[in-house]
């Protein structure tokens, strides 16, 4: 089977060309689809015309530029952080950071909430420490692994996802920090889903939760709400130097200069316009209340994810092909977290009109399988 059936032929937006059909899009997460958006497009071509494509060397040679300097100084200013360090990926500032704190000696073993996301997995995995799966949000199970499993000396890092993909879900940080308090230990959290659209400032998951503390640390990626690409790691000089000197920045080709350019225009845009954040949890309350109306059981949240199950996994995916038949487009996922049948997931953005949300649930309603509902 093609694990990559769907070919997106257009930028993403609310309609996109998907398969070479127009189709009106409730997936992927550009949630305030800044990845056309004409401001950001113009700053990564104009970075590469006078950079070049990338600079083909790793920061550490002379792989660094003022674009990623100016960059870098950005994310720090946007967090409230003395410094923050720019990587190639999202997925590479969980590698760095785990693997920074365990470096520091500052742990001994690695708990990890099991609906994480494969980067925490593999940064855990990584480390060379100890790891120790627990439930995912699910405090008790924690706590009975950290009483079993810490010697009397030894410190946890807790690891987890701050908002979870699928459940749209949040962490709840508080608990895993009190935890961490108890055990002299530190808490990692991989806020990709949350930084941009969660908290006052968009500075996501923690901050929407009022949680701060010099036990927790956090990484996150620009390729979603930013409009852009790389990860981003905010935290103390020392911390960062930590990310700085190891393996994964010092042996990582420099980012794109186009990726580091939009980066830069992205987070301005999103610090710039709060009003982007409103229209989405908006968007995402409409979305909610369409659902509930058919019947359809989901987080109720203003977070711009839902997902439910509707029969088997083939039920499902029949559902998914009427649906791009109607020419709307939701997920089907197995992504860990999904169950054994996995489920069909809606994404909703902030520049969704409401009759195109009204059309998605009345189309939903037309091919749902009655005995489910």
């Amino acid at each position: 089977m093609d694990p990559y059936p769907f070919l997106m032929e257009s930028a993403p937006g609310p309609e996109v060309l998907l398969n070479g059909r127009k189709v009106l899009y409730f997936a992927g997460t550009s949630y305030f689809q800044l990845h056309a958006h004409p401001e950001i497009m113009a700053a990564a071509s104009k970075a590469t015309l006078e950079y070049g494509i990338g600079t083909a060397t790793t920061r550490s040679m002379t792989g660094t530029t003022p674009l990623i300097r100016d960059l870098e100084n950005r994310i720090a200013r946007y967090f409230g952080a003395e410094e923050a360090a720019y990587l190639p990926s999202g997925y590479l500032s969980n590698l760095a950071g785990i693997h920074a704190l365990t470096g520091m000696g500052l742990v001994d073993k690695i708990f990890l909430d099991k609906g994480s996301h494969y980067s925490n997995m593999d940064g855990a995995r990584g480390s060379g420490l100890p790891v120790k799966p627990f439930a995912s949000r699910n405090i008790e199970d924690l706590k009975r692994k950290l009483d079993r499993e810490l010697g009397r000396t030894q410190r946890p890092l807790i690891v987890s996802d701050g908002l979870f993909p699928v459940q749209a879900k949040l962490a709840p940080v508080e608990a895993y920090l009190e935890l961490a308090e108890k055990h002299d230990g530190l808490v990692w959290i991989d806020d990709a889903h949350g930084t941009g659209m969660l908290g006052k400032h968009g500075r996501g998951t923690c901050e929407y939760l009022g949680v701060s503390s010099s036990r927790l640390f956090m990484g996150s990626t620009l390729s979603k709400a930013f409009g852009a690409y790389g990860g981003m790691i905010p935290g103390s000089k020392m911390f960062i130097s930590q990310i700085r000197n190891g393996s994964i920045m010092r042996g990582s080709s420099a980012p794109m200069n186009a990726a580091v350019a939009a980066a830069h225009k992205g987070l301005e845009l999103v610090e710039k316009n709060p009003e982007m954040r409103e229209r989405l949890h908006a968007n995402a309350r409409y979305l909610k209340e369409g659902l509930k109306s058919i019947k359809l059981s989901t987080e109720n949240n203003d977070l711009p994810i839902a997902a439910f199950s509707a029969g088997d996994a083939d039920a499902m995916k029949g559902l998914q092909k009427a649906l791009m038949e109607d020419r709307i487009f939701i997920q089907y996922t197995t992504y860990h977290g999904s169950g054994a049948e996995g489920v069909l997931r809606i994404v909703v953005f902030s520049t969704h009109t409401r009759e195109q949300i009204d059309l998605l649930i009345a189309t939903l309603d037309k091919h749902l399988p009655r005995p489910t509902r």
